[in-house]
């Protein structure tokens, strides 16, 4: 079932920033006759998405991954795997 002004949404499953469960909701919302992209978290207040060529949304994602890269992304944020201790190679 759809939001109120809503049409044609899909949910997607995911984990908040405290690991806990949360949807992504991406569909399209009634705007002045007119429907526009818009995205929502669980049943959270909803933002409209400009999608348009050159928008600032897809901008401001790239800048910031590249940031990202630039400044950690070389560094691995996997943890290690633990090693055997000598003692338990000894044995």
């Amino acid at each position: 079932m759809n939001a109120e002004g809503w049409r044609y949404e899909r949910a997607i499953p995911t984990v908040d920033v405290t690991g806990q469960p949360a949807r992504v909701v991406v569909g399209l919302v009634e705007q002045g006759g007119r429907l526009a992209a818009a995205l929502r978290v669980d049943d959270g207040k909803a933002a409209l998405v400009p999608l348009e060529t050159g928008g600032e949304l897809l901008k401001a994602l790239r800048e910031t991954l590249e940031s990202w890269w630039r400044l950690d992304g070389h560094r691995d944020l996997t943890p290690p795997e633990p090693r055997p201790s000598a003692d338990a190679e000894l044995a």
